[in-house]
């Protein structure tokens, strides 16, 4: 399922650079992907749970990047007059930097109506935010997505961490406008309904397997009374034995 998530501002760092002179060029630089950090809730509709989501380091590679055909545009729009650059198995108008943190992206802005109305809304401090479209790989738990439950508890509700470890496909790179409506959008509350869904599942094979550990538990403890049961049965019996053996020794001496 493709996926889109809002970096801010004091994340993403975007801005347009100077030259070497000190004048204002043409070319924007940003971190789109930032690793190690927790997102937004994703989950701001759920009465039970908030979930983090943190993008492990390792989780895209440069043979993912590669292979990528990925295009800077704005929010998303797939629309021509909305493409502001492209990178294709790395190379082309926009480059993306793989870092041990993060990724880096450049492009110098093309001489286009939205292209150079960006830059200006960028140079006023106007548009300030970065966002990405990816695909995870969420049905391999143990290498591709995994939840951990935290200790922690936000206004009454638990918080878990969505840690991902892969990510399979990566899209695009978005300078956006107006990114708190990402976390009011339809596709983002089907997501956090697809993620409490996935969360619940696991709790219920956590209870079934301690279900299970139970059961199990409760047939060793019965084998082990078993096993005492027999053990003091054969004492008595040894006992009644060697009370018999001594009886008819004594009689023997006797007669």
């Amino acid at each position: 399922m493709k996926q889109t998530r809002f970096i801010s501002a004091e994340t993403c760092g975007l801005q347009v650079r100077q030259t070497d002179e000190g004048q204002q060029s043409r070319e924007i630089e940003g971190r789109p992907i930032v690793f190690g950090v927790r997102s937004v809730n994703l989950t701001p509709w759920s009465s039970r749970r908030v979930v983090y989501e943190v993008l492990e380091p390792g989780c895209i590679t440069n043979e993912l990047l590669q292979r990528s055909d990925v295009v800077l545009n704005l929010n998303h729009s797939t629309e021509v007059q909305n493409v502001l650059g492209r990178c294709r198995n790395g190379k082309g108008t926009l480059s993306l930097t793989l870092g041990a943190d993060k990724i880096e992206c450049r492009c110098e802005m093309p001489n286009t109506n939205n292209a150079n109305d960006a830059l200006e809304l960028m140079r006023r401090g106007d548009i300030t935010g970065m966002s990405f479209a990816f695909m995870d790989d969420y049905e391999d738990s143990e290498n591709g997505v995994s939840y951990e439950r935290t200790e922690e508890v936000v206004d009454g509700k638990e918080v878990w961490i969505r840690h991902v470890k892969r990510i399979t496909g990566l899209y695009d790179v978005a300078i956006v406008t107006n990114p708190a409506y990402e976390q009011t959008s339809v596709a983002t509350r089907e997501q956090s309904d697809s993620i409490d869904a996935v969360i619940e599942a696991q709790l219920q094979r956590s209870q079934e397997s301690e279900n299970e550990e139970g059961k199990t538990d409760e047939l060793e403890n019965k084998i082990d009374e078993t096993e005492k049961e027999n053990n003091k049965e054969r004492e008595r019996s040894l006992t009644l034995l060697r009370k018999r053996l001594r009886l008819e020794n004594i009689i023997k001496e006797i007669y």
